[in-house]
């Protein structure tokens, strides 16, 4: 019995592969259209979109070339062809600003360049290009049913780019680019004003201050001790109770020791 079900499968795919392959090659573009859907609704992407990009052309100018657009569009999405899919959704838009479509094609654009942000550590301008893009829909849409997903979002890609610039002053610090690091740190609070990484910030702006401060020419020495004594006042203020105050009034002392030194 297991051998003549097996055989009956294989026979019912062998059939459904040879039915497929006459479609590819058919001039039936209404079949082809009927069922590029239908793979599609069934989740068979490849097919779908296989059948569907032959009869865009002829559909083009028909009341029925936006449907096929759009399941074509949204088949490349479902494979994970992100680059392909924004492509097509963005051309999408530009054939058909009216469809009901367009804004979940707007939306879904902006998701490809979100699945292809990459991690923190490397380039980001698809991050960049997503948080752009998002922008536009929510400006465009700002009613949309999307916009907590879309805030929600954006939210975690600023987090992204705050962990990158985060770790590279980390990485100033670390490799002794004192001045990097502290043109980098002063940056993030900038840009991140309530940054999660506001104790460390603070820290390490404190700690690159004072060794860019003792290493550096007479000619900029005191203006450099004197940012020290600054961010030192910064930090305390902000996290007057942090286990870190300790050390940094050793480098406080440092500091007013240098000045006092330089002065004389």
């Amino acid at each position: 019995m297991k051998q003549v079900l097996s055989l009956l499968l294989l026979l019912t795919v062998m059939s459904s592969c040879n039915e497929y392959n006459k479609l590819v090659k058919s001039e039936d573009y209404e079949l082809k259209k009927t069922k590029g859907i239908e793979y599609y609704n069934t989740g068979d992407y490849i097919k779908s979109v296989t059948l569907l990009e032959s009869t865009i052309p002829f559909y083009k100018l028909s009341m029925e070339g936006e449907k096929v657009y759009y399941y074509f569009c949204m088949g490349n999405y479902k494979l994970n062809d992100y680059y392909l899919a924004s492509y097509y959704f963005r051309r999408f838009i530009s054939q058909y600003p009216s469809s009901n479509y367009t804004e979940e094609c707007q939306f879904l654009s902006a998701m490809c360049s979100v699945h292809n942000s990459p991690e923190y550590a490397l380039d980001q301008t698809e991050t960049f290009n997503a948080l752009d893009q998002l922008q536009v829909f929510a400006d465009m849409y700002p009613d949309s049913e999307k916009m907590d997903t879309c805030n929600l979002i954006m939210d975690n890609l600023h987090a992204k780019l705050e962990l990158k610039d985060f770790e590279s002053s980390m990485l100033y610090y670390q490799t002794e680019n004192y001045k990097a690091a502290v043109f980098a740190l002063n940056s993030i609070m900038v840009k991140y004003p309530t940054s999660k990484y506001k104790h460390e910030i603070l820290n390490f702006s404190v700690l690159s201050n004072y060794e860019l401060a003792i290493n550096s020419i007479q000619s900029k020495k005191l203006e450099r001790l004197n940012n020290t004594l600054k961010s030192y006042r910064k930090f305390v203020s902000e996290f007057p109770n942090s286990d870190e105050i300790s050390k940094l009034n050793d480098v406080k002392d440092k500091t007013e020791a240098a000045i006092k030194e330089f002065k004389n």
